[in-house]
C-alpha cells in the first residue's frame, strides 16, 4: 500500500555535537540491556516488521551490519548507496549486508562477511555489540537480522575499498545529525502505521541521502537503544482530516 503522507518535523536545534564517549563500554552495556528488553517483549512488541523468533527459521535468512564508526572524532553510522546495477533495491541507501552464504554459521558471520566484501573492512576490526530482533524483508519471505557493531579504530574514509559492483558510494551520518528533528520525518500509511525517514547532510564526499524503509527502522531501533536521552523521534498516527460537506 502506498504511503498516505510524508510529514516533516519541526526542528528544535538540539544535539549538534557528541563526543566519542557515546561509544564507551558503559554505552555498550546499556545498549545491550535495551536490546535484550526488545527481544523479551516479543511477540507483543509492535515495531513494524519484527518477526516472532519461532517464525524466523521458516524464512530465508539475511543479515546487515549496523556499523558504529568514529569519523573525525564524530560518532557516526556508516551506510552505503547500493549500485544502481543491482537487481534488488538498486540505488537505495542501506547498511552493508546480504543473504546467508553456506559458510555463515549465524547472522554475525553473514553481516561481517558481507561488510568485508562490500567495503574491504576486515571482520576482526569490529566489536559486536548486539543483535536486534529480526525484521521481515520487503518480499515477505526473508528474515533480516541487524547486527550492531563498533569499528574498533577511527574510520579513515580513504582506507575503504568499496566493491563497485555492489556499492556506488559510502554515506556517513553522525549520531548528532540523526538526532536532530530537522533531519527527521515519517511516512504514514493508510492502514494505520508510520515509518521513520532521515535526511543526511550534503558534504563534498557524498550525496544528501534519504534513509527510509527497513534501513530507517533499524536506524530508529539503534538510536533508541544507543542514545535514548537524546533521540526523541516518536512515530504517531495522524488522523485523516475530514472535510465537512458544508466546506466543499
Amino acid at each position: 500500500m502506498l504511503p498516505r503522507k510524508i510529514l516533516r518535523l519541526a526542528s528544535r536545534g538540539y544535539c549538534t555535537h557528541l563526543t566519542k564517549e557515546i561509544f564507551s563500554q558503559q554505552r555498550k552495556v546499556a545498549l545491550q540491556d535495551k536490546v535484550s528488553k526488545l527481544h523479551r517483549a516479543r511477540p507483543a512488541y509492535t515495531t513494524r516488521g519484527v518477526i516472532d523468533e519461532d517464525k524466523v527459521g521458516l524464512l530465508k535468512r539475511a543479515a546487515v551490519l549496523v556499523p558504529l564508526v568514529l569519523v573525525n572524532k564524530e560518532p557516526s553510522f556508516l551506510y552505503t548507496a547500493r549500485s544502481s546495477n543491482l537487481r534488488s533495491h538498486g540505488g537505495e541507501i542501506s547498511f552493508p549486508g546480504g543473504k546467508f552464504d553456506s559458510v555463515d554459521k549465524n547472522a554475525e558471520d553473514a553481516a561481517l562477511r558481507e561488510t568485508e566484501e562490500e567495503l574491504g573492512i576486515q571482520r576482526h576490526s569490529f566489536d559486536i555489540w548486539a543483535q536486534l530482533p529480526s525484521l521481515q524483508g520487503r518480499d515477505g519471505k526473508t528474515a533480516i537480522t541487524p547486527v550492531i557493531a563498533l569499528l574498533k579504530e577511527p574510520l579513515v574514509l580513504s582506507d575503504l575499498r568499496p566493491n563497485s559492483e555492489e556499492v556506488s558510494s559510502v554515506i556517513i551520518c553522525t549520531v548528532a545529525e540523526l538526532c536532530q528533528e530537522k533531519n527527521q520525518a515519517f511516512t504514514q500509511f493508510g492502514s494505520g502505521y508510520t515509518l521513520p525517514i532521515y535526511f543526511g547532510q550534503q558534504t563534498h564526499i557524498n550525496i544528501k541521502p534519504k534513509i527510509w524503509g527497513l534501513t530507517a527502522i533499524i536506524t530508529h531501533l539503534t538510536l533508541n537503544a544507543l542514545v535514548p536521552e537524546m533521540y526523541k523521534l516518536k512515530l504517531p498516527f495522524v488522523k485523516k482530516i475530514r472535510v465537512s460537506n458544508k466546506l466543499k
